[in-house]
């Protein structure tokens, strides 16, 4: 899929991402995005905000597998995400830590790009649905496997994790954090979505055949599981 979006040429263009949630999955987007952001801002004399909202403190279970050190337990997980980023912030990067989680239009600004990655089937609805989302992806993961899934997924496939989708679930299979079988799932779908808000910018900016992630499923250990694109038939390719 090659994408260009609204082509900015102007030399102080301005980009904004949305990142809903800053957990299992999402404190990695972060983590990953920032520093190659930065030097895109850098390299195209533009300007980059990103925005991050979560509720959720961090707890003891969370260090073991999402982006957060021993010592941020008790502190706000957006705080403790945008204070690791805070020597990469100012001039070209922006990042705003936002306190709630996103439950209806009013909870979040405007932006160019969105990532919804929280286990909220209605939260990952409503992004879907709003015209202040821009364009969007959505990330899921179990255990060793995830999903991926943008403007050009399925019917089929966005219902999965929005209105048939389970409720609270958890990036980590049951038992996997007691029993210290913890898998990467959550890493490698924020590797995906992280790759696909650079190459966007990239489309956003000018360039000709930036190509962007292609929805998908897949695994950590079986690989590819499918790739779901619109088809004629709304199905699975």
């Amino acid at each position: 899929m090659v994408i260009c979006l609204d082509s900015r040429d102007d030399d102080n263009a301005e980009y904004s991402v949305n990142i809903i949630g800053a957990g299992g999955i999402a404190s990695w987007v972060l983590h990953g995005l920032v520093r190659p952001a930065r030097r895109f801002a850098q390299a195209t004399g533009s300007r980059l905000t990103i925005r991050v909202y979560d509720s959720d403190q961090v707890d003891e279970d969370n260090v073991h597998h999402q982006n957060f050190r021993p010592s941020d337990v008790g502190k706000s997980k957006v705080d403790a995400l945008c204070g690791e980023m805070a020597e990469f912030q100012g001039g070209e990067v922006s990042l705003f830590a936002f306190e709630w989680d996103v439950r209806s239009e009013s909870d979040f600004e405007e932006a160019d790009l969105t990532v919804v990655a929280v286990d909220s089937p209605d939260a990952r609805e409503l992004v879907t649905k709003s015209k202040k989302s821009g364009k969007w992806a959505i990330c899921t993961c179990a255990g060793d496997s995830f999903m991926f899934l943008t403007e050009g997924s399925s019917k089929q496939a966005v219902s999965m994790v929005t209105e048939n989708a389970q409720k609270g679930a958890s990036c980590q299979l049951t038992g996997a954090i007691s029993e210290g079988k913890i898998e990467a799932g959550n890493m490698a779908v924020a590797a995906v979505a992280q790759t696909w808000v650079l190459r966007s910018l990239r489309g956003m900016s000018g360039e000709e055949g930036a190509k962007v992630p292609v929805s998908r499923a897949e695994s950590t250990v079986l690989g590819t599981l499918g790739v779901m694109m619109h088809t004629e038939e709304e199905g699975f390719q």
